[in-house]
């Protein structure tokens, strides 16, 4: 196992100029998916994540730890039917927050979603894999997908207003009021449109929440090929959850013991962005292969001194210094911009104490230790 292979979480998409960063620093990253993939001619293509470029090299790596075998067409034609239907579904989908599955349904309660009932009619509900809180976190994740893609087109959509567009606009306005109209604009709608701009990556309150105890649910599920020491996630509420969970059954604070920079941005239409991280990470060789050595040997220590995080890692400092400058003059910040990925350790506590060992798991890991890296 490389330590620096890492399994992203809580989203199971992870869109390909998001890939293209993290591929600087990891081996591999590591997804799961709720829904295991069959051959690319039997999908349906409204339901594909968009296609990752690392795929194929083995960069990006996807995993369904308890597939749903025979029950996935069904499935599959339940989420068309949310993409196509939506109306006929908010209603339900409202109740579809994994806080309300901890809690057993109330004996007067008629109003099992309809969704779940007709998913699960003619199947064993105790079967393996079929439990009715394993299927609302399938279809939460995928929805999650779902949203996250429209989400994006959004924001796509508004990044193409430019600043001639935006000068034109309050020249228009401006107008209006000097000819005494003023009344005539009630509001301003591209303050509206600039704040929803602003807005467009944050996830509303408790989403997030749902979204990562879906994914735990998932992942606790079935074996993955590896026990992943190290975790990755782009949502700090996300790693704020896991971090403050670690506090509270530890009664200490995880440590930083790495920060470096990524590009904020690699363009995706950017024909040559795979050779220059190819180029990248073939002059950074040595140090990448002396900071996995280095952290694999961290999350297997004993009587690690937490007093001083700085002797964890003593030579963090200057792989800091190295990698920043070596990102600088291959990948400018004035053109790529800054995105700092921070390193805790999570001492005395590995993933399988902290989350939970998923099931079917044969060999335990060797890690005393836990990595979580937090890219934002």
């Amino acid at each position: 196992m490389n330590t620096l292979d890492t399994l992203y979480f809580p989203d199971t998409v992870l869109p390909l100029y998001q890939q293209l960063p993290l591929a600087l620093f990891f081996h591999s990253v590591h997804l799961l998916q709720p829904v295991e993939q069959e051959g690319k001619e039997e999908q349906d293509a409204s339901l594909i994540p968009e296609s990752h470029l690392f795929t194929e090299t083995g960069f990006c790596q996807e995993h369904t730890p308890l597939g749903l075998g025979v029950d996935r067409d069904r499935f599959l034609h339940l989420l068309h039917d949310i993409r196509n239907r939506k109306d006929n579904y908010v209603e339900q989908l409202n109740y579809l927050s994994l806080a309300s599955l901890s809690a057993p349904p109330s004996r007067g309660d008629n109003s099992k979603l309809t969704i779940i009932s007709s998913l699960l009619q003619g199947m064993d509900k105790d079967a393996e894999g079929h439990d009715e809180a394993l299927w609302q976190a399938r279809l939460v994740l995928k929805i999650a997908e779902v949203l996250d893609r429209e989400e994006e087109e959004l924001a796509q959509q508004l990044a193409a207003i430019d600043d001639e567009e935006i000068a034109l606009f309050r020249s228009l306005q401006g107008e209006i009021r000097e000819s005494g109209d003023e009344d005539v604009v009630e509001e301003d709608p591209f303050i509206e449109l600039l704040e929803l701009k602003q807005k467009m990556n944050q996830p509303r309150p408790g989403m997030i929440k749902n979204r990562l105890r879906a994914w735990s649910r998932l992942y606790l599920s079935g074996p993955l090929p590896e026990n992943f020491c190290l975790w990755t996630t782009r949502r700090q509420e996300a790693a704020d959850i896991l971090l403050e969970k670690y506090e509270q059954e530890c009664g200490q604070a995880p440590l930083t013991v790495l920060q470096i920079d990524l590009p904020a941005r690699i363009s995706q239409e950017n024909a040559e962005a795979v050779r220059e991280i190819e180029q990248f990470r073939d002059d950074m060789r040595a140090h990448l292969q002396e900071m996995t050595a280095a952290l694999g040997e961290l999350v297997k220590a004993g009587n690690l001194n937490v007093s001083d995080p700085a002797l964890l890692l003593p030579q963090a400092e200057i792989w800091k210094e190295v990698w920043n400058s070596k990102l600088e003059s291959s990948f400018p910040a004035s053109q790529y911009g800054r995105t700092p990925l921070t390193l805790h350790l999570l001492a005395e506590m590995p993933f399988s104490e902290l989350i939970g060992e998923p099931r079917g798991t044969e060999m335990k890991s060797p890690a005393r230790h836990a990595l979580l890296a937090v890219c934002v």
